[in-house]
């Protein structure tokens, strides 16, 4: 009876364990609308906006591919058209949870079966896709987000193209300049005969604007400040004049940039067109405002600077053109905003002359000649950019034009200054050169980078090992310590980098420590702990952090007072002491800094342990190893 008892009870706990996982929800179940044949209704009202899910999804046998890409995790919708419109499948913005950049790809067809579907309109990559529906046609839409699974919004709209989508509906602006207008071109469509540079049938979203200026001049538009919608972010800008489209006569167009200037005449309409050029939509403001250029725009008014030197003078180059004939500045393209200046010295001199800004820096160009279009050009630039410094063998009673110019890039002009001044390079310039750091703690001297170079050999001293061109001055330092020391190239005016070296030359130089910040409240520059040994010549670079900007430094070291090593009769060696060492690590406050310092306190530790193995062998291996370890 018992052993009945017992098999009912295993029955009926079998059962109950069957239907408990039955009722359990599964991490993995597909969504409902998985399949073509279980797509969810919806509508037939627009707009429509649903919850929905790709979590679990699958691809099913015969599932036609996305625009070449097979299905992968889809979801399928249906919905009948209450009316003949263009429709807008948009998942932009649908707070997918699947992925921060999700890739979408979707598909609208008609078919009874999915085997037998006919393509009505397909897009991947991009989170909207409009299609032509037909009022009473059934359409399946079919939502795949590829390898990324999670929730989203399914939505689906009419298209509502903006008022001003056609030329003949443009948005009347102005005349009175400043004109800063919220705007958009979400929904937009591409017009029969409209500029080609707007995008052409497949790619264009325009919209337009009407100003008529009260006077002839000059005026900017400005589109900079947009927020993407959908698809690429390529913008072109074209101004224009005429009634129609058939009869458009360009005053000027960008592909490239999100601001262009350009000539205006009283009185004429001045047709403006904006458009993402590949499908792109977004909301932007459009920004009109007055262009006078400077006064030193043209080549024939360029202001006179000098004789004296240095010359210092803040320039402008905001609204300046670019004159028939006039040359590449520096080799960078067509001429582009170049405000002109002449000088002629009265004594013969090697000058550096630069046009550096601190939100821009102008492109210099130094020449010869009477004539815009007959210039001849001097000086040596560096072999690297941006381009707004350069050195000139100027010769006394020659007039020297210079051209502070920008680029074909958008925010390439603004304000820089005028430095034109005697060439005067450092004596610790190159490292063959480098100066020497007294001994003693603590020590300092006075420096410069105004006016250094680069060498060819040298390598960049930021800690990241990157391609910084800054230039550099070089010192020598022998430590007359084991203990752990401060180091500072500490500035007034301009920041500095300290980078420390080992080794005697470029071909053997190992970096061990960078910094281009942490010098006392007031100052700027580099400020770095080091554990070096004693006896040891350490090769010490000071460089520009921001090249062209230059100063006047002290480079400091701080740590045990000791007197400079007697020569004569030399103390025996201070023996290491590793926790000493780490104890003056360990006040450094600098986080980062700190534990680097301990880092190369511990493998300096290692290798005198190394080194106290008599065998050779096992002793190059013992520092090998402790080299790799601390690295």
């Amino acid at each position: 009876m018992s052993t009945r008892r017992l098999k009912v009870s295993s029955a009926f706990v079998a059962v109950i364990a069957v239907c408990f996982l039955a009722m359990a929800p599964s991490a993995s179940a597909a969504p409902a609308n998985d399949n073509f044949v279980d797509a969810q209704t919806i509508g037939p009202a627009v707009p429509i906006s649903v919850p929905a899910s790709n979590i679990g999804a699958t691809a099913e046998v015969g599932e036609p591919a996305i625009g070449g890409n097979a299905a992968t995790s889809t979801v399928w919708f249906k919905w009948t058209a209450p009316a003949t419109a263009m429709m807008v499948v948009d998942l932009c913005g649908a707070g997918f949870t699947g992925s921060t950049y999700p890739f979408q790809a979707m598909a609208v067809r008609t078919g009874a079966t999915v085997g037998t579907t006919v393509l009505k309109a397909e897009r991947t990559g991009e989170c909207n896709l409009r299609f032509d529906a037909t009022i009473g046609i059934q359409y399946k839409i079919q939502v795949d987000y590829r390898n990324d699974q999670g929730n989203f919004t399914f939505r689906l709209r009419n298209l509502v193209p903006p008022a001003n989508d056609n030329f003949a509906t443009s948005t009347v602006i102005g005349p009175a300049l400043p004109v800063g207008l919220n705007t958009t071109n979400i929904d937009s469509t591409w017009e029969a005969g409209e500029p080609a540079i707007l995008g052409g049938s497949g790619s264009s979203r325009s919209v337009w604007y009407t100003w008529t200026p009260a006077a002839t001049g000059r005026a900017r538009i400005d589109i900079c400040d947009s927020t993407q919608y959908s698809s690429a972010q390529n913008k072109s800008i074209g101004v224009y004049t005429g009634n129609t489209l058939g009869t458009l006569v360009p005053i000027t167009t960008a592909t490239t940039n999100c601001q262009i200037d350009f000539s205006t005449t009283a009185g004429v309409p001045h047709r403006i067109a904006v458009s993402g050029s590949v499908l792109g939509e977004f909301n932007f403001v459009l920004r009109l405002k007055n262009a006078p250029p400077p006064a030193n725009d043209n080549f024939a008014n360029a202001t006179v600077v000098g004789p004296a030197l240095p010359v210092t003078l803040n320039g402008e180059n905001e609204f300046a053109t670019a004159e028939t004939g006039e040359p590449e500045h520096n080799d960078f393209g067509a001429a582009q905003h170049s405000a002109w200046y002449k000088w002629t010295p009265t004594q013969s001199a090697r000058v550096r002359i630069k046009t550096c800004g601190r939100k821009f820096e102008a492109r210099v160009g130094v020449y010869t000649g009477a004539a815009v279009n007959a210039l001849t050009a001097v000086g040596e630039r560096p072999s690297y950019g941006p381009y707004c410094s350069m050195i000139l063998n100027a010769v006394a009673g020659t007039t020297y034009s210079i051209a502070a110019a920008g680029g074909p890039q958008d925010d390439t002009s603004g304000a820089f200054k005028l430095d034109i001044h005697v060439l005067n390079v450092p004596a610790n310039d190159d490292l063959a050169d480098a100066q020497t750091l007294s001994a003693a703690l603590p020590a300092s001297l006075t420096g410069s980078t105004i006016d250094a170079s680069k060498e060819d050999s040298e390598q960049s001293h930021a800690l990241d090992y990157g391609s910084d061109q800054s230039p550099s001055v070089w010192f020598r330092w022998t430590s007359p310590t084991d203990e752990a020391i401060i180091l500072s190239a500490c500035s007034t005016t301009e920041p500095n980098r300290l980078a420390v070296y080992s080794g005697t030359g470029y071909t053997d130089l190992r970096k061990l420590a960078s910094a281009d910040e942490g010098c006392p409240a007031g100052t700027f520059g580099g400020r770095l702990a080091v554990a070096p040994v004693r006896g040891q010549t350490y090769l010490i670079a000071v460089a520009t952090v921001n090249r062209d900007f230059e100063s006047d430094f002290t480079l400091s070291s701080k740590g045990p007072t000791i007197a400079p090593p007697v020569i004569i009769n030399p103390k025996p060696t201070k023996k290491f002491s590793l926790k000493q060492t780490i104890k003056k690590c360990k006040k450094i406050k600098s986080k980062k800094k700190r534990r680097a310092c301990v880092k190369r306190a511990r493998k300096k530790a290692a290798i005198i342990k190394c080194k106290k193995l008599k065998n050779t062998g096992k002793r190059n291996k013992c520092i090998k190893k402790a080299r790799k370890k601390f690295r």
